[in-house]
């Protein structure tokens, strides 16, 4: 039987005015911060309950141009980690905490790290600079539906569909999208994620967190806006262990984006996998990705005492 994680939905008064976050996990456990993958909503943190199972709190909070958050809140994305410093700020939570960070959300996990107290950082398929839109990706069908104008209510209610009733068929639009895969490799991962119930489960949990499409359409594009027009970043302050995952065959964010980590960060733990391209938590390798994730953070954590933020 899966044990029950406490889920608390809020809103915190701030200096960007009322921000809405996810509390969940247990209120003595040690925190992390939860930076969420561009297009998906603050609540795609409920597919990551693992990590609460090994007594972690998160807090997955929204960013500008998602939900009621206004654009105007924030001029860039190095803004999304002073609204992430005004919530925790908010909860009265003092010291480090630990900070992951995926896809774009690896940005705003980026830019708290170099400026606000972090106990350790997380990184999975991480923007780490200045993000070419891969053309293949965004022509394809899964691609075009995603970046489209118009119809973002029909297009929610036909990914949920889709997802539900051809969940091995959504799967494989995904991979098609985000890794360079062979239609074999395509088929063992879709496989290996629906085989598991945890993990078909989380697979859903992500769907669902990127619907509806029209509450943060604007906030995804001005995120990769923001993104294509970054000259220069500097993540050379972050001196906190880092644990970084990229995959090989990742067809949406480039291998420049884990190299900038390499050459700018000191303590960092660097890991290169296939497993689902992008979807670096996919199938069997990506089981081993989380395995490694929890390993990290309790080595990290262990030193400090549970629940101790220092």
């Amino acid at each position: 039987m899966e044990k029950s994680i406490n889920i608390r939905f809020k809103a915190a008064s701030t200096a960007y005015g009322a921000v809405q976050y996810l509390d969940m996990g247990p209120i003595n456990g040690n925190i992390l911060l939860f930076s969420t993958g561009g297009g998906t909503s603050f609540k795609a943190a409920l597919a990551f309950k693992w990590i609460c199972r090994e007594g972690y709190r998160i807090l997955s909070i929204n960013r500008p141009g998602y939900y009621d958050l206004p654009l105007k809140r924030a001029r860039s994305i190095a803004e999304h980690a002073d609204i992430y410093y005004e919530v925790v700020k908010s909860l009265k939570i003092e010291g480090k905490i630990n900070v992951f960070g995926i896809s774009m959300g690896g940005l705003s996990a980026l830019y708290y790290a170099s400026k606000y107290p972090t106990k350790s950082l997380v990184l999975w398929s991480a923007i780490t600079g200045k993000y070419e839109v891969n053309a293949a990706s965004a022509n394809s069908f899964l691609g075009k539906l995603v970046l489209s104008e118009k119809g973002k209510k029909w297009i929610s209610k036909l990914l949920k569909a889709s997802a539900k009733y051809f969940p091995k068929t959504t799967i494989k639009a995904f991979l098609k999208t985000e890794a360079d895969l062979t239609r074999k490799e395509k088929n063992t991962i879709a496989r290996e994620v629906l085989n598991s119930p945890e993990s078909k489960r989380t697979f859903m949990l992500f769907i669902e967190s990127m619907t509806p499409m029209d509450a943060f359409y604007e906030g995804m594009l001005d995120e990769v806006r923001k993104a294509q027009q970054l000259e220069h970043t500097d993540w050379s302050k972050i001196k906190c262990p880092t644990y970084a995952v990229h995959s090989t065959v990742d067809i949406d964010v480039s291998m420049e984006h884990p190299k900038r980590l390499e050459k700018m960060i000191p303590n960092l733990t660097m890991e290169y996998v296939k497993a689902g391209g992008h979807f670096v938590w996919w199938g069997k390798e990506g089981e081993q990705v989380k395995l490694n994730t929890i390993r990290f953070l309790n080595k990290m954590n262990s030193e400090n005492g549970q629940g101790v933020n220092q």
